[in-house]
């Protein structure tokens, strides 16, 4: 019983950062030089273990994930986790691997351009899956640009992070929005990421959603395939109430600045986050009012 509530006191403590690229050098190190200072990082060894609830956390648990396996974490941050010694998860898209295919949401921006293709991708988002895929088919025969080839990070990258204490893990086959999927699309998805990872002797049974998009009918899917926990990406910190299918996460950036770096890991953003939403809506309605009272004086 001692056992159990040790475990739970310090589960509710953890931060689990969820990163993407990474492209400011000095500012990511930064980061990691503060993380190293006040947190203890969880180690490769520690993290499955943890997952299953297996092991007694260190005071002030922290866990780094970068999710899509972009190769800008192969090249610019591996090389500073491996100079601090501090291990983390890649949730990797499994098609991509080896492959010269561009992220979708990329494809959309180089066809439309930043701006308007930016747009459309949030829009895409709510989107179900399979307009998803025909308006992309359709956006690569009608454009006029040549296809957008993209260098994804190769096997030999993935291993030698592997090798200094990156944990490779599940982030679906082609990243689609999951609670915009049917049944068989999850089950297509799923079932192909976690039978590659699992021939690759990766880590198949911890998972990110894309997006952090989740549903009830992704975790009975998940549970199928034998996945053990699963993250969201909701910009909170870990609860020991969480359902093991919907683990929270702190999302940050390699460019967010350490003084809110360190306001995210504090904990008080979950706090000053809702009054910050209030006070924009309030903006938000008061400058529609005087745009209407300017347009009829």
């Amino acid at each position: 019983m001692e056992t159990t509530i040790s475990i739970l006191k310090n589960f509710n403590n953890l931060r689990i950062l969820a990163y993407h690229t990474v492209h400011d050098l000095a500012n990511f190190e930064d980061q990691l030089i503060y993380i190293k200072q006040n947190y203890s990082v969880l180690s490769t060894d520690q993290i499955p273990q943890f997952l299953k609830n297996k092991i007694l956390l260190p005071k002030r648990p922290l866990l780094i994930t970068f999710d899509d396996g972009d190769p800008s974490v192969y090249r610019n941050a591996f090389p500073i986790l491996k100079k601090f010694n501090i291990p983390a998860i890649l949730f990797v898209v499994t098609d991509l691997i080896n492959s010269k295919k561009p992220f979708w949401w990329d494809e959309v921006e180089y066809y439309l351009g930043k701006v308007e293709g930016n747009r459309k991708v949030w829009e895409i988002k709510d989107w179900p899956n399979m307009q998803r895929v025909e308006y992309l088919e359709n956006l690569r025969k009608t454009s006029t640009k040549p296809r957008l080839n993209f260098d994804q990070l190769n096997l030999k990258q993935i291993r030698e992070m592997q090798a200094s204490g990156i944990t490779i893990a599940n982030h679906s086959h082609t990243h689609p929005m999951l609670d915009q999927c049917t049944l068989e699309e999850v089950d297509y998805e799923i079932k192909c990421s976690t039978e590659k990872l699992k021939e690759l002797n990766f880590c198949h049974d911890i998972f990110a959603y894309p997006n952090g998009n989740h549903s009830i009918i992704t975790e009975s899917v998940l549970s199928k395939y034998g996945i053990e926990k699963a993250f969201l990406f909701d910009h909170k910190i870990t609860k020991s109430t969480n359902h093991p299918f919907r683990i929270s996460r702190l999302i940050v950036n390699d460019h967010t600045p350490l003084w809110k770096f360190k306001l995210i890991l504090s904990g008080f953003h979950g706090r000053i986050l809702p009054i910050t939403r209030f006070v924009g809506k309030i903006k938000s309605k008061i400058r529609s009012k005087n745009e209407y009272i300017n347009n009829y004086r």
